[in-house]
Parts: structure tokens; sequence; C-alpha cells
């Protein structure tokens, strides 16, 4: 199959490639997608595959790229409707949803995503770490809102508090009513009761 493709199919197989591994990983989690399946999928062989990537990691990495894109321009379409801190909560319970749908993709501490992980070079790591803190970093600025902590420090709380979304099922109580609990009271801790820098005024909301 491979030999009549043409350098002009590439970026067509490529995507295709990308969906399917996408949808597969948030399904089946890293292990379980192989490339014998994604190819079937995408109507190549195993040889052609190979010519648009040298391993499967390399495929999930660019899943990864493609998944923060995609979240990123969602966050900020929600901000951009709604800004201020209502707008900042609504896109966190966004977030919240997205990393409880699909924990395979998700969450990062599950043994699944730490295989994947020990096949990747430490930089590579190191740049999700940095691309996932970036986005976060160009929200808080996006959304006009005065930190009252180090924006690495509110990273950080933010982060912990979507990896509830983790739990397998609430063993003590709803976890999306905790987490929205711990949203409130940290959005308080961080934000204070500012609305946003663009708008500094009597109508503020209060958290």
């Amino acid at each position: 199959m491979a030999k009549n493709f043409t350098e002009e199919d590439i970026p067509f197989f490529k995507q295709k490639l990308r969906e399917c591994c996408a949808q597969s990983w948030k399904t089946k989690g890293y292990k379980l997608t192989s490339i014998d399946t994604l190819t079937i999928e995408v109507g190549i062989s195993t040889e052609f595959f190979y010519r648009l990537y040298t391993t499967k990691e390399e495929l999930f990495l660019e899943v990864l790229s493609m998944i923060q894109h995609q979240l990123k321009e969602q966050w900020y379409s929600m901000i951009q409707n709604d800004s201020g801190m209502e707008g900042f909560k609504k896109a966190m319970n966004w977030l919240f949803e997205e990393y409880a749908k699909h924990p395979t993709l998700y969450n990062f501490n599950n043994p699944d995503y730490h295989l994947f992980l020990k096949k990747l070079p430490k930089e590579k790591i190191e740049n999700l770490r940095e691309n996932d803190k970036n986005i976060f970093f160009e929200v808080l600025e996006r959304s006009n809102l005065e930190v009252k902590i180090s924006k690495e420090k509110a990273y950080g709380i933010f982060s912990t508090l979507l990896y509830t979304a983790a739990m397998k099922k609430d063993l003590i109580y709803n976890k999306c009513e905790i987490f929205n609990f711990l949203l409130d009271s940290s959005m308080y801790q961080i934000f204070g009761n500012s609305t946003s820098l663009a708008n500094k005024n009597p109508s503020t909301y209060i958290v």
C-alpha cells in the first residue's frame, strides 16, 4: 500500500493518525494503542507508518501537542466570552470534566502514562511540562486576573486540584463538589476579591 503514496499524502495521513491515536488513547490508554490498529484504521501499511514516524512515542508526542493546543484554544474562547473570576472558574470546571471523562489521557500519575514517559528523553518530558505551565500562564494573562501569589505557585495549586478528577469513584463525597469547594477557596486566596486588572470597579465577582 505505502508505495502508492506520495510526499503530498504525508500531511493528510499524519493528521488522520493523530486523530485516531488521540481517540484510542482516550478510550484504551497508551499501552493498548498499537501501531497495527492505527494503521488499519487509517488505511496504511506499517511500512508507511515508519516513513512518517520513527517510533510510536513520536506520534504520541504530536498528539499531546495537538491536545494541548486544543485545550488552550477552548480555554481562550471561554474566558474571552466570560472574563474575570467567573469565567476562569467555568473554564476550570470544563477542564475538570475533561480530565474526569478521559483519565487515560490526562491522569499523569497512572502506570500506563508512566510507561509512556519512560520511553521519552528527559528533555521531551521537560518540554511537555513547560508547555503545560506556559499555557496556564497565558490563560492567566488573558483572564486579566491579578494574582496575589507567584504564578508558579498558582499553577501548582490549580494543577493539584485537577488531579481530583482522576479519582476512580466518589469514595467519601461527590468529587465534583469537593473540587468546586477547594476551587472557590483557592481562587479567593490567589485572586482576592478583584475581578480583573483591566476593569477594577465596585461591580466585582466575589467567590
